[in-house]
């Protein structure tokens, strides 16, 4: 499922147009059905007992976590990696944090194929698109959930602790971005 904000302005025009673009080229390249891949845009850094945690807006005053949903093949969504500033036009340290099951996403590989799957997206990035610049890959759960302390220790206060780990069939890996764009033109 694609999540889309209805009507993006300012940093989510930019990281909407790529969430767009990644989400039909994955389905795509993995095989997947659309409810097989939930891909969001930006989540919100939000205060929460345990520290803070990733979530995306739904409406209301209603909040969704997004973490490793073992019902579905891969779970996607943008961050923000502190504040805008402005230069020439806005920059932003953007990234994009994937939660997969490999064996959803490659069922003929017999090794774990976490380097294939992360191939899978960064070919799709490796060259500027919309403004960003890709960076690099962060890997291990406290990299990939750096801005996002809690997270993790929230999730398994409630959830089976090994499910959280990035242990086969499981993955988490994070895209990291320089994004330049002018206000005016969002």
């Amino acid at each position: 499922m694609l999540f889309l904000k209805t009507a993006p302005v300012g940093v989510d025009i930019p990281i909407q147009k790529l969430q767009s673009y990644l989400h039909g080229k994955l389905l795509s390249k993995w095989g997947l059905q659309n409810a097989d891949y939930e891909a969001y845009g930006r989540c919100y850094r939000n205060q929460k007992d345990a520290g803070y945690i990733a979530e995306v807006y739904v409406g209301g005053n209603e909040y969704k976590e997004v973490y490793l949903d073992d019902r579905i093949a891969a779970l996607s969504f943008f961050g923000l990696s502190g504040n805008i500033e402005y230069e020439a036009g806005n920059t932003a340290d953007v990234h994009l944090i994937f939660w997969v099951n490999i064996k959803k996403l490659r069922p003929a590989i017999t090794h774990r194929g976490d380097e294939e799957v992360r191939k899978d997206v960064q070919q799709l990035v490796d060259n500027d698109y919309q403004g960003f610049q890709f960076a690099g890959i962060q890997l291990g759960l406290e990299k990939v959930h750096q801005e996002y302390r809690g997270t993790i220790m929230a999730a398994q206060a409630n959830l089976d602790p090994l499910k959280f780990r990035d242990m086969h069939p499981y993955h988490c890996f994070r895209l990291d971005f320089k994004l330049t764009y002018n206000i005016n033109r969002c």
